[in-house]
């Protein structure tokens, strides 16, 4: 049984906040503990929280601070460096730099729900250490590109 792991989601628009947070609401070992709208106001929540995330969701194109930026921040600090990102975008042109950079996955956001569903609790319930090579696989454009 896979331990129960607070979920931080960055992102800005609201429709797909409304759409994840009720993905996470149907995985059973998954809690959305907290939501920012843009990179700079995550950095912000991270830095001010007395308990990290397990796991962070993020869009890539945000305004203030977009994704890639926040990703640098996040895995330049060392208190924050080892929280598993999994990033998420319509456009994947942009997702092996994320790999570059320190995401443990890339989801192309689906407009399906179960599709949707389906690859935030494959991430949620991967241990990026011993399944590295289905993280991996996230970032190769036949998967991206599904």
């Amino acid at each position: 049984m896979n331990s129960s792991k607070n979920i931080f989601l960055i992102e800005d628009d609201e429709d797909d906040q409304m759409f994840f947070t009720e993905c996470i609401a149907k995985i059973d070992n998954a809690t959305l503990s907290d939501v920012a709208t843009n990179g700079r106001e995550a950095i912000e929540k991270l830095e001010k929280s007395e308990t990290l995330p397990d796991m962070i969701f993020m869009d890539i194109n945000m305004p203030f601070m977009n994704g890639i930026d926040c990703l640098k921040e996040i895995k330049n600090n060392p208190r924050t460096k080892n929280i598993s990102v999994v990033m998420l975008s319509t456009d994947t042109s942009q997702a092996q730099e994320t790999r570059i950079i320190g995401a443990k996955a890339f989801i192309k956001k689906p407009s399906d729900f179960e599709k949707l569903k389906a690859k935030v609790k494959q991430m949620i319930n991967l241990d990026f250490i011993i399944d590295f090579q289905v993280a991996d696989q996230t970032f190769l454009m036949e998967y991206v590109n599904n």
